[in-house]
């Protein structure tokens, strides 16, 4: 047998073996797909929930071309399981805890590598997350519209892009957290902690920040169109080229300059008849 016969009987017999390797693999992930998704869909057990949660986050991580799969079954998991209680049970709500299988979701769901989402979006929309702790999380891009986020520790979150419109973040703390170009349009933001967080080119459209602390934040070419800051710490706040247009700033505090309307892109100030339109399930 020729030299060139041998390397080419060997080449094929490697690429038939690369293959069947690949297809026992895609076999196995297959399987561990339909496993997790089955113990998520666990009625009756609270730790087979969670066991399907962690075990969905080690195939995305063992398997990124899935993620997008993962995140849309995560997502839609949350969703089910936590729905936003009616108005008048809003109280009460705050005092229950959610379980432990939804608070894992979401925590595996802020913790993925974001480059593998590929046109893939977390979608929380009306969820119901009150107090859940997702510090240094990353949520960019992610669907949060109308959703409970009440008390939630976002602290040095990454939300950059994401959409909040009608979201309840009443008493959340958002100290350090990435909000560039985030949609925060009619959010509830009444007594949040802002510190020190990245709200540049954020829109703000008719967003309550009552009694709100924007220490040190940075609002530049923000948009805060009809937002309430009445009794909002604006204390070393950057508010370089940020509309306030119809913005109620009674009672705020410590408001600082910013740069005159002459020096900024007004064009880029987004009238309230052109904002962007977020309830986007």
């Amino acid at each position: 047998m020729s030299a060139i016969a041998v390397v080419g009987f060997t080449w094929k017999s490697i690429t038939q073996v690369n293959n069947e390797q690949a297809l026992t693999r895609e076999g196995q992930i297959t399987d561990r797909y339909t496993d997790a998704v089955e113990d998520l869909g666990n009625k009756g057990s609270e730790d087979m929930r969670l066991g399907g949660v962690y075990a969905l986050q080690r195939l995305m991580q063992d398997s990124p071309r899935d993620q997008a799969t993962v995140i849309d079954v995560l997502s839609s998991f949350i969703r089910a399981h936590s729905k936003k209680p009616k108005s008048g049970d809003r109280e009460t709500s705050l005092k229950t805890i959610l379980t432990s299988d939804v608070t894992a979701a979401a925590a595996v769901l802020a913790s993925r590598d974001s480059r593998n989402d590929g046109t893939t979006r977390v979608n929380l929309f009306e969820a119901d997350l009150h107090r859940v702790n997702l510090t240094g999380g990353d949520l960019s891009n992610a669907n949060l519209n109308l959703t409970d986020l009440r008390k939630a520790n976002l602290r040095e979150a990454i939300l950059y892009d994401a959409t909040l419109g009608d979201a309840n973040l009443s008493g959340a703390s958002l100290s350090r957290a990435d909000l560039r170009g985030v949609i925060l349009a009619r959010a509830d933001l009444r007594q949040a902690t802002l510190g020190g967080a990245d709200l540049r080119d954020a829109y703000l459209g008719y967003a309550d920040l009552r009694d709100a602390d924007l220490y040190d934040a940075d609002l530049r070419d923000a948009n805060l169109y009809g937002a309430n800051l009445n009794g909002a710490n604006l204390d070393g706040a950057n508010l370089d080229c940020a509309s306030f247009s119809e913005t109620d700033l009674k009672g705020a505090l410590n408001i600082p300059e910013k740069t005159a309307p002459e020096e900024c892109d007004t064009e880029r100030w987004l009238h309230p008849d052109t904002r962007p339109k977020h309830h986007r399930r």
